[in-house]
């Protein structure tokens, strides 16, 4: 599994290969895993898989993350909406605000560097394990 992007930061084209899919599999798994145990999102695990495992840019890993998350969202938001589980009052917002994220993303990243990128995505792991952390004790 090869691939090919054009970096504007480092303005030339990046190739890459992936590998290891075992562990990345293994990784994804447990990312579902432990969405459906803790109710967190499993889209953090998805991306440190792509990346540390398959060896994937910083920039594919949280792009592929992000477009795995949109279309198993899409799929169950669909159901969940026709079964009356979903409140359209609080999940618009939810949605736009999805949406307003997902196009500023999609014009910012193109310009930052994968250091920059991975270094903007330390805090949210960090919130997410103290998150976990303080659930764990039974904490709000």
């Amino acid at each position: 599994m090869t691939g090919e992007y054009h970096d504007n930061a480092l303005d030339r084209d990046v190739r890459y290969n992936a590998a290891r899919t075992g562990p990345a599999l293994g990784v994804m798994f447990g990312a579902g895993w432990v969405s459906g145990m803790f109710g967190i999102g499993g889209g953090v695990f998805k991306v440190l898989a792509l990346e540390r495992f398959l060896n994937l840019p910083m920039k594919i890993s949280t792009a592929t993350s992000n477009f795995m998350i949109g279309v198993t969202g899409a799929a169950g938001a669909g159901v969940m909406l026709s079964a009356g589980y979903v409140n359209p009052i609080v999940a618009a917002p939810v949605a736009i605000g999805t949406s307003l994220g997902a196009y500023v993303g999609s014009h910012v990243l193109p310009g930052l560097r994968n250091r920059t990128v991975r270094l903007l995505f330390l805090p949210v792991i960090a919130a997410l394990a103290a998150e976990m952390v303080l659930r764990g004790f039974g904490l709000p």
